[in-house]
């Protein structure tokens, strides 16, 4: 993402290539890819279908003042708003089918089968709608203090607050919830940290810790806390390898400007790398081999051998921020 142009570089064997122009407000955007076409969301409501072999917009709709979450499912898309307080959801040509009213700012939005699942922030609820009539099957309250992210790992809905150590968990075979505390003490974050896409391994859940200088690991069948990795800063996201083998943490606050590698097995941490200035966010190669990093300031995307750490090329790119891979099977099918 190029942050402060509103438009997605493309880059290929470590060049930029060009841009997608006028995907909207750049502060916040997020990529996801289907069965053909990537789509791009806005912060200020603008949802983009992209083709990731042309390089170009297909359609463009704007479905809300002010959004940062949205998923796919096979045929559906939907989008968590802020403002105003709804989730919308629409087919993959962008025609609105229906909007949920919700009276809160929206997050943590995950499909699985036919449900439907989302946070509202300002209530500390999750509701659980099923697409097939878009009616609200359950509505589960107090579920902690300012949810802020979610993902969904094997049939379980995970919850991420801001306040409290610990998270909620949402079975949804059973639509029964639990919280786990993972008994840490942190102070309100300097920004808040994410639930990462990878950020499950082997049945345990790798949470940045809000507030903490640590990544903490819950076995998710014990609900058990596994172990805790201290670190150099205050993490906001972390992000698995495909390989699965290394973990990948950004930082807010003095730390912004590194980012550590992890072994995942054993918990260790490798390398510590100063990667750029202030690194937004990053991504592995298909093959696990590379670590790219957004270096805001420096305006560079770096590459990083994600084994050693040591610095492999270094790409010209306007104020990056989110990295988004095309998967290869998608962008060879085009």
């Amino acid at each position: 993402m190029e942050r402060a142009g509103g438009s997605l570089g493309i880059v290929s064997h470590n060049k930029l290539l060009g841009s997608i122009k006028n995907i909207g407000n750049g502060t916040h955007v997020i990529v996801y890819f289907g069965n053909h076409y990537g789509y791009a969301l806005s912060r200020n409501g603008y949802i983009s279908k992209i083709n990731p072999k042309t390089g170009k917009i297909i359609l463009q709709k704007k479905v809300s003042e002010d959004t940062v979450d949205f998923c796919l499912s096979k045929s559906l898309i939907a989008v968590a708003d802020y403002k105003p307080h709804n989730i919308v959801i629409l087919n993959k040509n962008l025609k609105a089918l229906h909007t949920i009213k919700t009276g809160s700012r929206n997050i943590g939005v995950e499909f699985y089968k036919n449900y439907l699942i989302f946070e509202l922030m300002d209530k500390d609820e999750i509701w659980v709608v099923n697409t097939d009539n878009y009616k609200v099957i359950k509505k589960i309250k107090r579920i902690g203090q300012f949810p802020i992210d979610a993902l969904v790992s094997s049939h379980d809905y995970i919850a991420a607050f801001l306040i409290g150590q610990k998270f909620g968990v949402l079975n949804l075979k059973t639509l029964k919830y639990h919280i786990v505390s993972y008994g840490e003490k942190g102070s309100f974050p300097h920004q808040i940290p994410h639930y990462g896409i990878y950020s499950i391994y082997n049945g345990s859940a790798y949470i940045p810790a809000a507030g903490e200088k640590k990544i903490v690991v819950v076995n998710l069948k014990t609900q058990k806390k596994a172990g805790s990795v201290n670190l150099i800063g205050y993490p906001i996201f972390i992000i698995f390898s495909p390989n699965r083998k290394r973990v990948a943490i950004n930082y807010s606050g003095s730390a912004h400007d590194y980012l550590t590698l992890i072994d995942a097995k054993d918990m260790k941490v490798i390398k510590n790398i100063k990667a750029g200035r202030r690194i937004m966010f990053m991504a592995f190669s298909g093959n696990s081999r590379l670590i790219y990093a957004s270096d805001y300031f420096g305006n560079l995307v770096n590459v990083f051998n994600a084994r050693n750490g040591k610095e492999v090329a270094a790409i010209p790119v306007p104020s990056p921020s989110g990295i988004f891979r095309v998967p290869y099977k998608l962008y060879k099918q085009q």
